[in-house]
């Protein structure tokens, strides 16, 4: 019965794309929605939970959708807390006038807990993408996202390098005439054909091949590697913020709001990914870039389809890539690796040694 349980559930939390879905409506105050949830929560985990299923063949696919239920709920508390669970949100088409230009925004792209990214473009201009956050309280992020792309603009290396990172365009302070309420904008670069790790990892639940992990991570320590040269910690480097193009092996990190540089401290997180982030964030501790890293390769745990949180591997995945990776994310901060440049001079050798010399392997990203 238990197990014939566990195989519905999970059925279900591989289908849906909102917390809604999963824990229906919920009414009356905060508080009160927040312990109606929880109670719906506690009920699906007493049958998903990982450790009722230790040493059988059911284990994995338990770890799968207690990892989904415990991410649905994170995301459900979010929007309970922010006022938005539930709320059905309707697009149409709409312009924002600046100082200089007027932008067209089409169509909506994706809607998180903080901003909602929009198509857009100017009578004269390729597409863009507007972020734009749901909350003025949140400017203060959309401000520190174009603060620190400026900044890699001017580092060295960036016309090289600026595929691997989030290319701001253009960034202005835009008052809705209706409400007068500002919001900070930011306007970025649009490429087509991209995917999260999130959708990699919902594409591919029980893990991608290790040599195509083995191109995205390269690609990602490029890209953390240019951001530290350049005296910045990205702070949040999950699943959501990493894109990559299947056809063209391309990778960007994306989502600069909380990143921070060299000296400073981290001040906001992810909420939907609360439990992926070291200690040391919540200690309020100088960030180090290893920091990125650990987190980093937890998103890998993840797309090899196994537990970024207990940090462990299907047993078909090389013992050396599960050795590496932990040595990605010690717990302690200054025994992790700190230069992405050299991890990658490393994980180059590795994969040499497992798999000879590199060739181009195609991806596809299959329809959902």
């Amino acid at each position: 019965m238990k197990q014939a349980e566990l195989e519905r559930i999970s059925g279900v939390l591989e289908r849906v794309t909102t917390p809604e879905e999963v824990f229906g409506k919920l009414v009356g105050t905060p508080e009160e929605m927040l312990e109606a949830g929880r109670a719906i929560f506690r009920q699906m985990a007493k049958v998903t939970h990982p450790d009722l299923y230790a040493g059988t063949a059911e284990w994995a696919r338990a770890n799968l959708t207690f990892t989904l239920l415990t991410r649905l709920w994170e995301q459900a508390r979010t929007k309970i807390v922010n006022g938005t669970y539930g709320v059905q949100w309707a697009f149409e088409l709409f312009t924002l006038h600046t100082s200089t230009t007027t932008y067209t925004v089409e169509r909506l792209l994706a809607r998180g807990d903080i901003c909602a990214l929009y198509t857009g473009h100017t009578v004269d201009s390729s597409p863009s993408i507007l972020k734009i956050p749901l909350r003025p309280v949140d400017n203060d992020l959309l401000a520190n996202e174009a603060r620190i792309l400026k900044h890699l603009q001017a580092s060295e290396n960036y016309a090289e390098l600026r595929y691997f990172v989030s290319q701001l365009a253009e960034n202005f302070a835009y008052q809705e005439k209706s409400s007068s309420i500002t919001r900070q904008i930011n306007v970025l670069g649009y490429i087509d054909g991209l995917y999260t790790l999130k959708e990699v990892h919902a594409a591919y639940p029980q893990g991608v091949d290790p040599r195509d992990m083995a191109w995205m991570w390269r690609r990602l320590l490029v890209a953390l590697g240019f951001a530290h040269a350049s005296g910045v910690i990205h702070g949040a480097v999950l699943p959501t913020h990493i894109l990559i193009q299947p056809r063209e092996h391309g990778v960007v990190l994306i989502d600069w709001s909380y990143a921070v540089h060299e000296g400073e401290r981290i001040s906001a997180i992810s909420s939907e990914y609360r439990s992926w982030y070291p200690a040391e964030v919540f200690a309020h501790e100088e960030p180090l870039p290893g920091l990125d890293i650990a987190m980093a390769a937890c998103c890998m745990f993840e797309l090899l389809g196994g537990n970024p949180l207990k940090q462990t591997l299907p047993e078909s995945i090389p013992w050396q890539l599960t050795s590496y990776l932990r040595g990605c994310a010690l717990a302690n901060p200054k025994r992790r690796p700190q230069d992405a440049r050299k991890l990658l001079s490393d994980f180059d050798a590795l994969i040499a040694r497992l798999w000879g010399p590199r060739t181009f392997r195609a991806f596809v990203m299959p329809a959902l």
